[in-house]
């Protein structure tokens, strides 16, 4: 890792089993950054990019730090091999940052009374910091992060701002303090759930951090200049490493659903919507997760389905409750996670369709389905069905029991077609990405 020292504006590498205290910058990327190469030569002294690294080195001082990391100037990015290692490690090092300044280039913060503090907060909230897809990771990963405005005045730290940040993010206070008391296990519900038991009830054993599809709807609406950089900005996000491969423009985003299949069995992977029909069952870009906030790893019904893996064909997803609709040919398979809503918290259906017998499609995409009235049927074992829905009390709406019964299916019973495993369509036939993508690419973050 290559840091700079705040004393003497020199860089110096550390091993990993050497790295010091160290703090770091986040920041929106201009059009005058002072380069790895620019600020060892000691060239662009005068440029607005250098005066910020300085002005970061300063702040860093004056609180007792003695090394600093910035991503305009601490990576070479004329090397590939550097530039695809710092990306992959980027949240890892922010996460592991003493402190974090934020300095935020289109605020300005005066409080001196109530109507400019109030105007303060306004510019705050509307920063174009809070639009990007790099600047996320660096408001979740490290523990202690500080705001400045434009003219490096303190604005507030993570903790003081919370509130204000999740009204602008999305994200909820127990995901944005998760060393705090505000990460109290407790779910994040939607404004019209009518309440359930803590979603901790159905959480893994050990696990604690937001499903996937939550944590993809905090990236819905931000934006990157360029395009395979929607995925790049996500890999510390989930856990995942991955070679970078610019050129390869909206596919980076499927290559990154496919590395977060191989480690993880949180199906809310699944949990999106668009308005177009015969889908693939990846999302095609981050935006169509922009209504999953609410989904929750987990649900009410567990499924115990088998592994499921990416094949050259589609995903190879193994059935354990299913619904057939013998007049529309739609199949509908339970998934292992839920969302929360008017109806308590239920169980997610993934809604299929296959043109051609063996290939199946996404259908009924432009809303995320949930279980309804049955019959479902347990492939494993057909006696087990999924017959009522099991109201608690007047507050709580469980989803339905399993009982056993009697296989009431016939031989010409049209879900004996579909055996315990399909192969559904991974890629989209219309194409990858948003319909219209804006490129800017004056501010590229690296």
């Amino acid at each position: 890792m290559r840091l700079l020292n705040t004393t003497n504006l020199e860089f110096r590498e550390f091993s990993d089993d050497e790295i010091p205290k160290y703090a770091i910058l986040s920041h929106r990327w201009g059009s005058a950054e002072a380069t790895f190469q620019d600020f060892r030569d000691g060239k662009q002294q005068n440029r607005e990019g250098y005066t910020k690294i300085r002005e970061c080195c300063r702040l860093a001082l004056e609180h007792g730090g003695l090394w600093v990391w910035v991503d305009t100037c601490c990576i070479d990015k004329g090397s590939n091999t550097e530039l695809t290692e710092a990306i992959n490690s980027m949240y890892d090092w922010y996460r592991k940052a003493e402190v974090c300044y934020v300095y935020l280039v289109d605020v300005v913060w005066q409080n001196d009374t109530t109507e400019m503090y109030q105007d303060s907060m306004h510019w705050f909230g509307n920063s174009s910091w809070f639009t990007r897809g790099w600047t996320l990771q660096e408001l979740l990963a490290p523990v202690k992060v500080h705001f400045y405005d434009r003219d490096w005045r303190y604005i507030g730290s993570k903790e003081d701002l919370a509130q204000e940040i999740s009204e602008v993010t999305g994200i909820d206070n127990q995901y944005l303090l998760p060393h705090t008391k505000e990460a109290n296990g407790t779910c994040t519900k939607a404004p019209d759930c009518r309440g359930h038991h803590s979603i901790a009830k159905y959480w893994n054993p050990g696990r604690r951090e937001p499903s996937v599809a939550t944590r993809m709807s905090w990236v819905s609406k931000r934006k990157t200049s360029r395009t395979e950089d929607m995925a790049y900005c996500m890999l510390g996000l989930f856990h995942v490493n991955m070679p970078l491969l610019y050129g390869e423009k909206h596919k980076a985003f499927i290559r990154l659903q496919h590395e977060i299949i191989k480690q993880s069995n949180d199906e809310s992977i699944f949990a999106w919507t668009t308005s177009s029909y015969g889908t693939g069952v990846l999302a095609n870009w981050p935006d169509k997760f922009a209504e999953s906030r609410h989904v929750h790893e987990g649900a009410p019904i567990r499924t115990h389905r088998r592994p499921y893996s990416i094949t050259n064909q589609g995903l190879e997803l193994p059935i354990t409750w299913r619904s057939w609709d013998p007049n529309t040919k739609i199949l509908r398979i339970l998934l292992d996670c839920g969302v929360c809503g008017p109806q308590g918290f239920k169980n997610i259906v993934l809604c299929l369709r296959t043109p051609s017998g063996n290939i199946w499609n996404r259908v009924h995409s432009d809303q995320i389905e949930t279980i309804e009235e049955g019959p479902w049927y347990n492939p494993i074992d057909p006696s087990w069905r999924i017959v009522e829905q099991n109201p608690r009390d007047s507050h709580m709406v469980l989803a339905r029991s399993a009982k056993k019964t009697e296989d009431p299916r016939t031989p010409a019973d049209p879900s004996r077609e579909v055996g315990r495993k399909v192969i559904v369509q991974t890629e989209w036939l219309i194409g990858y990405g948003p319909a219209s993508q804006a490129q800017d690419l004056s501010h590229s973050k690296l």
